[in-house]
């Protein structure tokens, strides 16, 4: 028997995996504001050199304003730089008293210097931040670059390690590791004196929530029948979502950012009690030979769901098991045959073209008029629709063509919005266009990180799944770099991007539709096997499978 017929059985969505799969959603919110806490944390206020401690004790100018005093001393246009005091007291001397950038002496790079004295911080949007804090501007602004490639550096390792240790040694234990680690590095950082202290733990941060979200997602996925993979798919995205705009309720709240970082920290504390609700996936122990641990799992499940099962069937899904708990799967078994190796490389292409683009246009987007809490509030809500559309389609057209179509409307979009003219008014027509890029491309990302926990069979799904999502955070970082092709044309990187969309949607022809069919256990069902991915082989299949209820059928 395959697990999707005990799925159907036992339930597909009954009341056990609506407990379990809302616990694992809430997790998705605290992901999404791990993920995004840099946003605010980060900020970089308006600044200038210090004035209010100059000490012009004795002089002409003690007497000075502290509105004076910047007039004074701060050249226009540059916030990194002063006027010496020396320069201004002899061009005062001299009958000058005015503003110095209008006086010949501004042209005088002798008489600029760096800031004395340190900076001065608007409290305007943010009362602090590690930007503000640790002065991490002008010579030292490579902080926060460094900040964001380390951070993803830490989700290309999570993605990764954990991705190859929960196909090991399950998804559970994968999952409380990633919450200890995520509530450690958090609280670490919360309290770090410098940089040299917060960049190793947010390098932490990233590994732990992009791991321990990866293991959600995949037990979530596992956690249900066929007909409601499309369903829990996005509404785990869609939670993901509500941290992003919830995040922005946090930080407009709460303001200092040490205060900001232990506020979603601390929450991780509260999945602790997971420990006596959230059980192993039923997909792993069978195909790990845990059959004792399973079955345990589905008679629970069964009880609470009110169904009563044969115990006839956990002799029939060890059968069909045994196979897959005969060794340990590696990475090798995602690329070791042709079948798998198209599969896996087309998977993790598509997912890091669309993180590519989503970053993308996200980061390339005009900053909206108003609060930055507010626009950012907006940003993530913008992802509800889409994702509600999928939720509407999927199941009804597939996965596949939606895909496609998404990458190929939102590739072109793109493309569309920077080639065509925009003389009357620049907030029409090409902004239109770049929104529907956006929200096309929201939809792809999900369909795609749907598609990859589907098509990856259960042994090494969550290895193909951790580098997808390495594949995403490689995305991530070239999008910030693929931005500064700006410097050759302003048009050029939302070409790219769009045309990128289209390359990676036309490939996407290339994958199996997934969409009712049973999920591959192991790699030699997508190698013509139970899962039956290969269209042709599932005709014949089907074909035979007729032939031979025809032949027994009796005649009357």
């Amino acid at each position: 028997m395959h697990f999707d017929e005990l799925m159907k059985m036992l339930g597909e969505f009954g009341r056990y995996q609506k407990i379990r799969f809302f616990m694992v959603c809430m997790f998705s919110v605290v992901s999404a504001w791990h993920a995004l806490n840099m946003v605010f944390i980060g900020a970089a206020p308006a600044f200038h050199c210090k004035t209010s401690e100059l000490n012009l004790t004795g002089t002409p100018l003690e007497n000075l304003t502290a509105e004076d005093k910047l007039k004074m001393f701060l050249p226009e246009g540059s916030s990194c730089y002063q006027y010496d005091v020396e320069v201004v007291l002899s061009g005062y001397r001299s009958g000058y008293k005015g503003n110095l950038s209008e006086h010949s002496m501004a042209n005088n790079s002798k008489g600029v210097v760096s800031c004395q004295d340190g900076y001065e911080f608007s409290k305007a949007d943010y009362a602090e931040t590690i930007t503000s804090e640790f002065s991490l501007v002008c010579g030292e602004k490579f902080w926060i670059r460094t900040s964001k490639s380390i951070f993803f550096a830490g989700r290309l390792s999570g993605a990764v390690i954990f991705g190859q240790l929960s196909d090991r040694f399950g998804r559970r234990p994968m999952f409380f590791i990633g919450c200890l680690l995520l509530l450690i590095a958090g609280t670490v950082a919360s309290f770090a004196p410098n940089m040299y202290v917060f960049l190793p733990m947010y390098f932490c941060q990233g590994a732990a929530h992009t791991g321990a979200f990866l293991v959600t997602y995949t037990l979530s996925t596992e956690l249900v029948g066929p007909m409601y993979r499309v369903f829990v798919g996005f509404v785990i995205q869609g939670f993901y979502s509500i941290g992003f705009m919830t995040l922005a309720g946090m930080a407009y709240l709460i303001r200092e950012w040490r205060y900001l970082e232990m506020a979603i920290t601390f929450p991780v504390v509260l999945f602790s009690l997971y420990w006596w609700f959230l059980p192993e996936s039923i997909r792993w122990l069978l195909s790990h030979g845990k059959d004792i641990e399973a079955e345990k799992v589905i008679t629970r499940a069964a009880k609470e769901n009110g169904v009563e099962i044969d115990k006839n069937i956990f002799k029939s899904l060890k059968e069909d098991s045994a196979v897959a708990s005969t060794r340990n799967y590696y990475f090798i078994d995602c690329v070791n045959t042709w079948k798998m190796a198209k599969l896996s490389f087309n998977i993790w292409f598509n997912r890091l073209i669309n993180s590519l683009v989503y970053y993308g246009l996200s980061l390339n987007t005009e900053n909206l008029a108003g609060s930055p809490y507010l626009n950012f509030f907006i940003a993530g809500a913008v992802e509800i629709p889409a994702y509600a559309l999928c939720i509407l389609l999927l199941n009804r057209v597939g996965r596949r063509w939606p895909l496609i179509l998404s990458m190929y409307v939102g590739g072109i979009a793109c493309i569309l919005s920077e080639c065509i003219p925009s003389n009357r008014d620049p907030a029409t027509v090409n902004i239109i266009l770049a929104m529907v890029g956006k929200f096309c491309i929201t939809a792809s990302y999900a369909i795609i990180y749907l598609m990859a926990a589907e098509l990856f069979p259960t042994v090494v799904r969550s290895i193909g799944m951790g580098v997808a999502s390495m594949s995403t955070s490689i995305g991530g970082i070239l999008a910030t770099i693929f931005l500064d092709l700006q410097v050759i044309s302003k048009s050029l990187p939302l070409i790219v991007f769009g045309s990128l969309s289209v390359v990676a949607g036309s490939l996407a022809f290339l994958l199996p539709e997934p969409a009712g069919k049973p999920l591959p256990q192991t790699p030699d069902d997508v190698d013509g096997g139970k899962a039956c991915i290969n269209i042709v082989t599932c005709r014949k299949r089907r074909s035979l499978k007729m032939d031979t209820e025809l032949q027994d059928k009796p005649a009357f």
